[in-house]
């Protein structure tokens, strides 16, 4: 056997790109499968310079009224569940990663900053934060506000009609697959006589959103708010409230205020709702809703004379809320929260012109004919590759304590992320508008803010502590403390200090902690530096307590991703053997 990349190696190196087509189609939707052949010819790949690169439309479900919509922030990486890596044989498996849409999610909110963001924007379909999209009544900001500039759909659209799939852009994406294989070694394709991949497509309403801006149940400070019926200012008038019984006759029209993102010559684009949209009013103190006699449909959006936003309904609506509507109401849309059929809300997205652009490396021709040599000796060429493998458990809402086994038995293991993702099966369009699910937290900023990635970002769910067992030891000591996150009343240092070791010897750069209780991580690093643990033959056991006065919520399903060095054997005939 031998290593043949070596620290001190000097070779010449040619480049070159080389496009490979998915075998089994030319466009594919959600919940299917998607495949694709690297040839032997393909000599040597440079994986972390190769990508995916596809085109990526969304689409309004059929019979339903309209509402602007995106893909989730962290970009078109999120798209593919599964990930399944073969040799040229399709008879051995050099890797796979279950659930590498949550993976993908985790490493993006943690290994993050304004810079790679905006970077992810740009060449993944993702969304960053924009600051001509921030919220004036709190310091709340979200990625799910851009109408301006947004890349899933045209400036203006639907503000002068109707939404349509027209108004739907198509978006091309760069983007890079993360497993051992596309680390960033040269890996040696004909050794392995090439590399068949496979990737299962998410479900649409798992990955596209509503703007946080439109919707009642994230961030409520961002949202637009109403300003009156007449839409008097200053010395022109007093603000007509909607009084509690008011009858608006047909057009039905209202005014919202300048807050928020509704600044500037361009009041009309930046609205979050669309002409055919479905909205009501919610008070911003309590979150009660307005009851409406008819739903308001938007018919016109316009800028009025006074720089306010005028929305018309061309039907007759009475308010009985019981309360006037104020400047204390704010607007929502409820498009997506009253479907034709109850709770079903499914738009739909395509993926087309699916490639894979291979970074091919031509070396030194000494290289080759020195892997020959060894195959000719009837010896193996050892491989490493920064692997993770998932392994599940699954606990009820019901469950306090409880203990579960990780059935890692990798020779060279660095460390653990759990990831406590809630298992709910919500309908489509509670995922989509983040109705009803799990909340993160309850304050004045959000005002109650939900998760909108049920299955990609794990719960705290009033955890109080998380400890781990190997081998029958106690590691650490004493259990890790997360009782002051489980309450929201402060941070947990020490859980914060596990989870950044855990995510370095992950390889994942923890440049940002942001998103901790949005995304909820639970790490262990199992050696220091370069080192590695052998689990072979040990018991992983991991304890979480649920000893709140709040009981948890939700069900779950633990994805408890251990991430390891994994050794190939390639034996040159397309045979390759894995030791984990």
């Amino acid at each position: 056997m031998s290593n043949y990349w070596r620290a001190d190696d000097v070779v010449q190196i040619g480049e070159t790109k080389v496009e490979i087509s998915s075998e089994n189609g030319l466009s594919f939707s959600g919940g299917q499968k998607i495949s694709l052949f690297v040839p032997p010819s393909v000599k040597f790949m440079d994986g972390k310079k190769s990508f995916l690169e596809f085109d990526l439309k969304l689409s309004l479900p059929a019979g339903e009224k309209p509402t602007l919509l995106q893909l989730d922030h962290a970009g078109a990486g999120v798209l593919f569940r599964n990930l399944r890596i073969y040799d040229g044989t399709r008879g051995n498996l050099i890797e796979e990663i279950n659930e590498y849409a949550e993976l993908v999610a985790l490493k993006y909110d943690y290994d993050t900053d304004a810079s790679k963001r905006n970077i992810r924007a740009l060449q993944e379909g993702g969304t960053a934060y924009s600051v001509p999209n921030s919220g004036s009544l709190g310091n709340t900001k979200s990625e799910y506000t851009d109408t301006m500039t947004n890349p899933y759909f045209k400036r203006g659209a639907g503000k002068s009609s109707t939404l349509t799939d027209a108004d739907f852009t198509s978006v091309k994406c760069c983007v890079g697959i993360h497993s051992g294989v596309f680390s960033g070694k040269i890996f040696p394709v004909m050794m392995s006589n090439g590399l068949y991949l496979e990737w299962d497509v998410v479900r649409p309403e798992q990955v596209i959103k509503q703007l946080d801006t439109a919707i009642k149940d994230r961030r409520l400070t961002l949202n637009p708010v109403f300003h009156s019926l007449n839409g008097s200012t200053g010395a022109e008038g007093t603000p007509d409230t909607w009084a509690d019984g008011g009858a608006l006759t047909d057009p039905a029209t209202i005014y919202i205020k300048h807050d928020n993102n509704l600044v500037g010559d361009d009041l009309v684009d930046r609205c979050p709702f669309v002409v055919g949209e479905s909205i009501n009013f919610i008070k911003r103190s309590d979150k009660t809703e307005a009851t409406l006699t008819a739903p308001f449909v938007i018919s016109e959006i316009n800028a009025s004379s006074n720089d306010l936003l005028e929305l018309k309904c061309a039907s007759a609506i009475t308010q009985n809320s019981g309360e006037a509507i104020d400047q204390g109401w704010s607007l929502f849309s409820t498009s997506v929260l009253s479907p034709t059929v109850a709770g079903v809300y499914k738009p739909s997205f395509t993926i087309s012109n699916f490639n894979l652009v291979v970074h091919q490396v031509t070396p030194d021709p000494k290289v080759e004919a020195g892997m020959m040599a060894k195959i000719r000796e009837g010896k193996a060429i050892e491989f490493d590759i920064h692997s993770v493998t998932n392994y599940k458990n699954s606990l009820l809402a019901s469950d306090r304590q409880t203990s579960f086994l990780v059935h890692a038995q990798n020779s060279r293991a660095k460390s653990i992320l759990v990831c406590p993702n809630d298992s709910t099966v919500y309908k489509s369009a509670s995922l989509i508008s983040s109705n009803d699910t799990y909340q993160i937290t309850d304050d004045e900023a959000d005002l109650g803010l939900n998760s909108n990635r049920s299955g990609y970002s794990s719960i705290n769910d009033f955890l109080s502590s998380v400890q781990y067992v190997i081998n029958g030891k106690l590691v650490p000591s004493r259990p890790v403390s997360t009782k002051k996150c489980a309450t929201r009343e402060s941070i947990d240092a020490f859980h914060i200090f596990e989870l950044e070791k855990a995510l370095d010897n992950a390889g994942i750069v923890p440049r940002s902690f942001v998103k901790y209780l949005e995304n909820w991580v639970l790490g262990r690093g199992f050696a220091i530096g370069s080192g590695a643990m052998d689990m072979r033959g040990k018991d992983l056991s991991v304890l979480l307590k649920y000893e709140e006065a709040s009981a948890p919520t939700k069900p779950k399903m633990i994805n408890s991703f251990v991430f390891h060095v994994r050794k190939l054997m390639l034996k040159g005939s397309g045979a390759v053997g894995v030791i984990q």
